[in-house]
């Protein structure tokens, strides 16, 4: 059992590294150009590697906790608090994943479906953005009763992603160039998730950071990462905008 959450650990890291690398090449390459299409499919490929081997290792950690993690055990009076601290962080863990998978999904089904609307009302994304929105609730909820500034966040995040991508699919009409800035939101909202993953594990460590310098370190992509999805949506999909698409 160790074995297998290693090496899904060790799968999730380097796909990881190599998803933040790739992040960048379809963010400053032409937007439709061959650059951007080719690296943006393998970035998108590599998320779905990462949320899916994060996924997978906390629900390991949830089932398996001591047998993946045998550190929990090792000071007998403290392992009860350890693993109700590791059950709340793969919670978020697990969140995180749905947030990347969500948005990797709506990116390209909206893509895909740009000019017809009536391809993204199908099982997948309509069950993974639920998914993502009922959990961002729940662990938003459960946040607010317990302190966790980082847990209301991200589930409130989590929540606002799901219903905006649900409205989108539902809106009767939208504008022309809506697809657009759906698909780049979504990718950007991807990139969050992977910086604040990179940051939980890799950056903190380094940084030896605690208190509300941990909690800033982690908020950090989601406050910049919101601000240029905000700028994207407001060149790429004006509200000027009267012509609409309506749905069919």
């Amino acid at each position: 059992m160790l074995t297998i959450y290693q090496l899904t650990v060790a799968i999730h890291v380097l796909a990881g590294a190599l998803a933040l690398c790739l992040f960048w090449v379809p963010v400053l390459t032409r937007k439709g150009g061959l650059n951007h299409k080719k690296f943006g499919n393998i970035y998108g490929s590599s998320m779905h590697v990462v949320a899916f081997t994060g996924i997978f290792a906390s629900v390991m950690v949830l089932l398996f906790s001591t047998a993946v993690k045998p550190e929990l055990a090792a000071v007998p009076h403290l392992t009860e608090v350890r693993l109700q601290q590791t059950y709340i962080f793969a919670w978020f863990l697990i969140h995180l994943g749905i947030l990347i998978h969500c948005a990797i999904i709506h990116g390209n089904q909206v893509l895909e479906h740009k000019r017809k609307r009536d391809g993204l009302k199908t099982p997948l994304p309509l069950a993974i953005n639920g998914v993502l929105a009922i959990n961002g609730l729940a662990l938003s909820a459960f946040g607010l009763l317990n302190n966790l500034i980082l847990l209301i966040v991200f589930g409130a995040l989590g929540l606002v992603i799901g219903v905006s991508n649900l409205i989108y699919i539902y809106r009767k009409n939208v504008s022309p160039t809506a697809w657009l800035r759906e698909h780049l939101g979504a990718y950007l909202g991807s990139g969050i998730g992977a910086y604040t993953a990179f940051i939980v594990f890799g950056g903190n460590l380094l940084l030896n950071a605690s208190g509300w310098m941990q909690t800033a370190l982690w908020l950090a992509p989601g406050v910049i990462g919101s601000f240029f999805i905000a700028k994207l949506s407001k060149k790429y999909d004006p509200p000027r905008k009267a012509q609409s698409l309506v749905t069919k």
